[in-house]
């Protein structure tokens, strides 16, 4: 099972923060996923797929939203949640628009 995510922080705070989350079964995708199944955070594997100069929320949300309609990792073929997709476009409006549509 496959999930796409964004951060601006390093990977290795990234995915302590996903084991965290899965040890203490926060209802959490990963975590979720992770906890359910008969495997734990010793299965969990990374792959870095993109890194970027442009470490804007906006960029890097538009970008994941990419690579999980590339890769098709929103449930149920993936982790991740159509809800937390939706999100992306009300909390992360474009800076480039200036609203003179």
């Amino acid at each position: 099972m496959v999930s796409v995510g964004e951060t601006s922080r390093s990977l290795k705070e990234r995915l302590k923060e996903h084991e965290a989350n899965t040890r203490h079964h926060r209802s959490k995708p990963v975590a979720e996923h992770f906890n359910s199944r008969e495997h734990g955070v010793e299965d969990m594997g990374v792959c870095v797929l993109q890194t970027f100069r442009d470490n804007s929320d906006y960029f890097r949300k538009i970008k994941e939203l990419n690579w999980i309609h590339i890769l098709k990792t929103e449930a149920p073929n993936g982790i991740n949640t159509k809800a937390a997709s939706d999100l992306v476009w009300q909390d992360y409006p474009d800076p480039h628009d200036n609203g003179t549509d």
